[in-house]
């Protein structure tokens, strides 16, 4: 079975043959641009449709004296964080340049207008909301104008502020977006994933639904994609010796080739739903299945007694639904222990 789909009318969809579409996440300046370039190479080799950045500037998406709280309990400056790993307009001109020569499409995160302005000089095919502005309404509003598909990410939003968002992207003239189900931690634990919630978008708001997946395998991602989800979004880091921020949250180059290998096989896997005999199952059909056999001699003209027959394998002669046929008849020859029934050996059902 091919995992093709047709047209659903999303254009950021219908660029891409197969579903899910996947994507890796590569993230900011989490490493110098030589090693950044070779992400993107590795991640194509391991099978991503796409790669994703993120493009902010810390004046811009932070406040001085903002802090994080990792899992680990360690306590940084957002601001600091933001600005070590900024990419610069020129570093997304040498990564356009580098995704270009490879043949693989490329989205980002925008955090303000700013960012969305420069992002407008590479035409992007998408863009990709976060999680963190999926209550900035007037942002949202300002990415939808651009009539380009939207990726927008849920997490830490009640059902309610996804709605909100929903209905000002939509008020702005765009339709052209998915709803990405989200877990905001780094790594979220698989109990904590809630994969219904993809079931609850797609019947509340009638509109394409994906994971941003940030659990530390690609388990919730192949049940996301058993679901239904028309995207996965994976944070990539290609080698976890490099120690990348996002590392925690992220698989290298093997754990996504198999994570994509394996939401590869559950288009197949599933199949069309409709029940027929498979070319595979015909030879067991007649292996496997069952036949009436005479379970001791049954001389002619005997009538013969259900406690004269048996049922066991193969199936070259009457079914054992055809039971009722065959007990109550008389036989027309005597039939050894053992023997196959068949119609041949069948006379008159007895009416006395």
């Amino acid at each position: 079975m091919t995992t093709e789909r047709a047209p659903t009318g999303n254009r950021f969809l219908d660029r891409f043959a197969r579903r899910p579409v996947l994507i890796a996440e590569i993230g900011a300046r989490y490493a110098p641009m030589e090693t950044l370039c070779e992400m993107v190479t590795a991640a194509q080799g391991a099978g991503a449709d796409l790669v994703k950045f993120q493009t902010y500037r810390a004046e811009t998406i932070s406040t001085p004296g903002a802090t994080f709280t990792f899992e680990d309990g360690s306590v940084v400056s957002q601001f600091d964080f933001f600005k070590a790993y900024e990419l610069t307009a020129e570093d997304h001109r040498t990564l356009d340049a580098h995704c270009g020569d490879r043949g693989i499409g490329w989205i980002s995160t925008p955090s303000h207008r700013e960012d969305l302005a420069l992002l407008e000089r590479f035409d992007p095919i998408a863009y990709k909301t976060g999680s963190d502005d999926v209550t900035n309404l007037p942002f949202l509003r300002a990415i939808a104008e651009t009539g380009r598909p939207i990726l927008v990410s849920t997490g830490m939003a009640t059902l309610g502020e996804v709605e909100a968002a929903v209905e000002a992207i939509r008020a702005a003239g765009n339709d052209q977006f998915i709803l990405l189900h989200c877990v905001v931690s780094y790594p979220a634990r698989a109990e904590d994933a809630n994969l219904r919630v993809i079931e609850t978008f797609r019947n509340a708001f009638g509109v394409p639904v994906g994971l941003s997946d940030h659990t530390t395998d690609g388990l919730t991602s192949i049940l996301a994609t058993q679901m239904g989800a028309c995207v996965i979004e994976k944070h990539f880091c290609m080698d976890y010796a490099l120690n990348l921020p996002d590392s925690q949250a992220a698989l290298d180059t093997a754990g996504w080739a198999e994570m994509i290998r394996q939401v590869r096989r559950v288009g197949p896997a599933l199949g069309d739903g409709v029940k027929r005999i498979l070319p595979t199952e015909e030879k067991w059909r007649k292996a496997a299945r069952k036949s009436i056999f005479a379970l001791r001699p049954i001389a002619a003209g005997e009538v013969i007694a259900e406690d004269a027959l048996t049922i066991r394998r193969p199936s070259d002669g009457l079914h054992p639904h055809l039971l009722p046929m065959v007990v109550g008849r008389r036989a027309r020859v005597d039939i050894a222990a053992g023997a196959l029934i068949t119609l041949d050996m069948l006379g008159a059902t007895d009416v006395s």
